[in-house]
């Protein structure tokens, strides 16, 4: 809990707005920016190389998030003393614990393994990236490289693959060391993001070629209004994590206003950065805006950058076993007589996890030709489009939950503390959702099936999605199984009770064939 003198209500007051102002701003402002501002799948690249487009889209989805962000505010209100403050805490309690429990699958089993690889494997190879700049300059050969490309992939995958082992082991048998890590690096994260403020200006001012030269814009295509939302869906992610403070927070009155000033500030933040990036930088790479310019500054700028991101391979390393401990707590995933699990077992089922979707990551982007790729990252292809594939779904699986907080302000079911301006900000956001969310995935998902073009990101949505749905199934499946009276979710599976299903002869003859079996056994 944030603590306060309770001599002076007026000080306390500022206190909280400032602790909460900074904690929503530092939980959103991280390795996104750096990540989709960068290479083939990167705004400026989504946006048909238009950055006036690119701009506006950051400008919308600012708009769009400090919208959700007043909506979940109202929703994460509904937290008692004791209850867990998350987003799959918050889907079981307005829409249902079925629904609840599907939310969990998705971060604990998809979308935090996917979020643990990116980081590994973008700071790896944004670190080689580094050295080859410092190597091609003390050889005086811009083209020099350290190793050849079939020797670097190899100690590219296995530094990555080291390094999440190293972070997961650290974080799992003591806890100082990464959070000491964790707070040094997330001050220094901001460096380089001032650095590339300066320099984008500096250069822009100084005449040197940007994204903004005529020659590098191109016309605008209303495909790419909606494919520039992705990326930037995906920098944002993490807002609606920092709307569980106001659970520890005295005064309620400052929550929100605290809130909606610390994301319309990540917004501008963001913006503002883009901007200088497109400045600095004429393909809009982030780890670019210093090439040609000076091979030092350029070494020195994408180290720091590679250091700060060991921040999201630490961070997540630490919250993936939670989650998967949390998920249990909550009643979401099934454990045996209620078992909970320990730091050390949630650490190591985090660790299997990982090292599954990493190798088919790494496995499905090396088996893929060029002609796919077109050199858009190699054995970093798919993992790099995981992040596209699975945030749609992140997002899709908000709507039920805005459409259910607005339907509680009729049936009052929940009990919650209301807020200005929140049912307006949910009716916007989820329309909006629902919109935008409709043409994404058209363009991601439906048009590559009818063109048979780009087919990668639609095969590995279907992917995620089947390996979302199986896993639902079978975990609710077991539940059922264990509490049959209350719950006949797996009785209903059974094809012959799809249209004739009497439920209590179904339950009892369920019951029947468990004290057979037992019987058996003895």
């Amino acid at each position: 809990m944030v603590k306060v003198n309770k001599k002076n209500k007026a000080k306390n007051k500022i206190f909280e707005f400032l602790s909460v102002f900074s904690m929503t701003f530092g939980i959103v402002v991280g390795s996104g920016i750096y990540l989709k501002n960068a290479g083939a799948n990167g705004v400026l690249a989504q946006a048909g190389k238009n950055p006036y487009l690119a701009i506006s889209i950051w400008v919308l989805m600012a708009v769009f998030c400090c919208m959700m962000m007043l909506a979940f505010i109202e929703i994460s209100s509904s937290t008692k003393k004791g209850d867990h403050n998350t987003l799959t805490a918050w889907a079981g309690r307005f829409v249902g614990r079925r629904y609840g429990s599907l939310v969990t699958i998705l971060y604990a089993l998809i979308y935090l393994p996917v979020l643990i690889i990116i980081g590994s494997l973008f700071t790896t190879s944004s670190f080689f990236q580094a050295l080859d700049i410092i190597y091609s300059y003390s050889k005086g050969d811009e083209n020099a490289k350290l190793m050849t490309p079939d020797v670097r992939v190899t100690v590219e995958i296995f530094t990555a693959a080291t390094m999440l082992v190293l972070f997961q082991v650290l974080n799992t048998y003591t806890s100082k060391p990464g959070k000491i890590l964790q707070t040094t690096l997330s001050f220094l994260k901001f460096i380089p993001l001032l650095t590339v403020l300066i320099a984008g200006i500096t250069l822009f001012a100084m005449g040197e070629k940007s994204s903004f030269s005529p020659e590098n814009v191109r016309p605008i295509k209303i495909n790419n209004v909606f494919m520039t939302m992705v990326p930037i869906m995906f920098a944002f992610d993490g807002f609606l994590d920092s709307a569980a403070i106001q659970k520890d927070c005295e005064h309620k009155e400052v929550v929100a206003p605290a809130m909606m000033t610390g994301i319309i500030a990540v917004s501008v933040f963001y913006i503002v950065i883009s901007v200088a990036i497109f400045m600095g930088a004429e393909d809009g790479n982030i780890l670019n805006i210093f090439k040609g310019i000076d091979s030092r500054a350029h070494f020195a700028f994408n180290l720091i950058i590679t250091i700060t991101l060991l921040t999201m391979v630490n961070a997540y390393s630490i919250i993936y076993p939670i989650v998967i401990r949390a998920s249990i707590e909550e009643k979401f995933i099934y454990s045996k007589n209620g078992a909970e699990l320990s730091k050390v077992k949630s650490s190591w089922i985090a660790m299997a996890i990982v090292g599954v979707f990493f190798t088919m990551f790494v496995a499905s982007g090396l088996l893929l030709p060029n002609s796919v790729t077109r050199d858009q990252g190699g054995y970093l292809y798919t993992a790099y489009l995981s992040s596209d594939s699975t945030i749609i779904i992140v997002y899709l699986l908000d709507i039920p939950i805005l459409i259910n907080m607005l339907i509680n302000r009729k049936t009052k079911k929940v009990e919650v503390r209301k807020v200005k301006g929140a049912y307006f900000a949910a009716v916007f956001s989820s329309s909006m959702l629902i919109f935008m969310l409709g043409f994404i995935y058209y363009l991601n998902i439906l048009q590559p099936l009818i063109t048979g073009k780009n087919l990668v990101g639609s095969i590995m949505w279907f992917v995620f999605i089947i390996i979302l749905v199986v896993s639902w199934i079978i975990n609710e499946s077991i539940i059922s199984k264990n509490n049959i009276d209350q719950n006949d979710f797996y009785l209903r599976l059974n094809p012959k009770n799809w249209f004739n299903y009497n439920r209590e002869k179904s339950v009892a003859e369920f019951k029947n064939k468990g004290v057979t079996k037992n019987d058996k056994g003895k």
